[in-house]
C-alpha cells in the first residue's frame, strides 16, 4: 500500500508516520504538510523519515490535484491536517471554516475523481458532542458543537460521510478525545497538557479556569495513532463508521495539574481564574465500538504518557 498522511508534521502526523513505518504491508508513505503549524519545519524532519520509505510533500493538503494523486498511486489517505483550537476558532472563524471544512470538502471531491478511490480515514474530535447531553456519550449521541472549531470538524465529517453513502466511497471517521504527547506545539493556542508541563518545568503557576473539577478524557498520542493504523487494517469492518477513541476514563483538570506538578517535581502553584466560555463539566466517552470493530484498546496509562511527554519537553530546554 501507498499511504498519504495530511498534516504529517503535526502531533498526530509525526506519530502516525512512525506507526506506519513499522508495517511491512506499506510500501511508501507520503507526508503532506505545508509546515505552517506543525512542530517540525523543513530542517528538522525526523531521521527515520529519511530512509526512503517516507517522502515529504511541502504543500497545502487542499491543493493536491487528481493528477498528483494518480501519479503517487495512493491507496489510503489519513487526513489529519486542520486547525484545532476552540478558542482560536472563535477569534478567526473564517480561517477555520476555509481550512477545516472547505479544505476537507475540496480534498474529498478530488479523491472522488482519482483512479484508485483511496480509503479515506478522517481524524475528527469528540468536541462535536459539545457539553454532552448525558454522562456517557457514544457514537449515536447528540452532536451539539460549542465552537467554530467543533462545527468545522463536524461539518467536514458530514461531507465525507455523505460522499461515502452517495457514491459508495470507502470512508471512516475517528473522533479523538484530548490527545497529548511528544511533538505537541507549545506555542500559541496549545493544549492544557502542554501548557501545564511547560509552566511546571519553569516553576511558573499553572492556570486553571473555574473550579478545576471539570473533567476531560486524556489519551496518549501513541495509543491514538494506533487506532488510525488499525482502521486501515480493518478497513472492511469500518467503512462508513464513526468511531470514538479515548481512554474511557475521566480526569479532572485539578487532578491533571497536580499529577504534572508531582511528575516534574515542580514548585508551581495552581491559580484559579474565572471560567472561559465554552468550558463544559465533562463526560465519559464510550469506546466500546473501537474494541469491537478494530480491536483497539488503550495500552498506556496516563502517567506513562505524561512521563514520556515531560521528558520530551525537558529536551527542549536541555534540562
Amino acid at each position: 500500500m501507498n499511504v498519504l498522511v495530511s498534516g504529517a508534521a503535526g502531533l498526530y502526523g509525526i506519530h502516525t508516520v512512525e506507526e506506519l513505518l513499522s508495517r511491512q504491508d506499506i510500501t511508501k508513505i507520503y507526508g503532506l504538510d505545508d509546515l505552517s503549524r506543525g512542530y517540525l519545519d523543513g530542517d528538522s524532519l525526523p531521521t527515520n523519515w529519511l530512509d526512503g520509505k517516507v517522502q515529504n510533500l511541502k504543500q497545502r493538503y487542499q491543493d493536491i490535484s487528481v493528477k498528483e494523486m494518480n501519479s503517487l498511486n495512493i491507496d489510503v489517505v489519513i487526513h489529519l491536517a486542520g486547525y484545532n483550537s476552540g478558542k482560536e476558532s472563535m477569534n478567526t472563524p473564517e480561517e477555520y471554516f476555509l481550512n477545516n471544512e472547505y479544505g476537507t470538502f475540496q480534498l474529498m471531491q478530488t479523491l472522488l475523481r482519482t483512479k484508485n478511490r483511496p480509503f479515506f480515514v478522517y481524524a475528527s474530535t469528540v468536541e462535536v458532542y459539545g457539553a454532552g447531553e448525558s454522562p456517557v456519550v457514544d457514537e449515536k449521541s447528540s452532536v451539539i458543537p460549542q465552537s467554530t472549531y467543533a462545527v468545522t470538524k463536524l461539518a467536514a465529517e458530514q461531507h465525507i460521510m455523505a460522499v461515502g453513502r452517495w457514491y459508495n466511497y470507502p470512508v471512516t471517521s475517528i473522533r479523538f478525545s484530548n490527545t497529548f504527547g511528544e511533538n505537541h506545539s507549545i506555542y500559541g493556542y496549545n493544549s492544557v497538557v502542554a501548557s501545564f508541563i511547560d509552566r511546571a518545568l519553569r516553576n511558573e503557576p499553572l492556570i486553571v479556569y473555574g473550579t478545576g473539577e471539570q473533567t476531560r478524557d486524556f489519551i496518549y498520542v501513541k495509543d491514538a495513532v494506533r487506532a488510525l493504523s488499525l482502521a486501515v487494517s480493518y478497513r472492511s469492518k469500518v467503512e462508513g463508521l464513526i468511531i470514538n477513541i479515548g481512554s474511557g476514563t475521566q480526569l479532572s483538570i485539578n487532578e491533571l495539574a497536580n499529577s504534572i506538578i508531582r511528575l516534574t517535581s515542580s514548585t508551581s502553584e495552581i491559580i484559579n481564574l474565572p471560567c472561559e466560555k465554552g468550558k463544559h463539566l465533562g463526560f465519559k466517552i464510550d469506546i466500546g465500538l473501537a474494541g469491537r470493530s478494530i480491536k483497539w484498546f488503550p495500552t498506556f496509562t496516563l502517567e506513562e504518557g505524561l512521563l514520556r511527554t515531560i521528558n520530551w519537553h525537558k529536551g527542549l530546554y536541555s534540562i
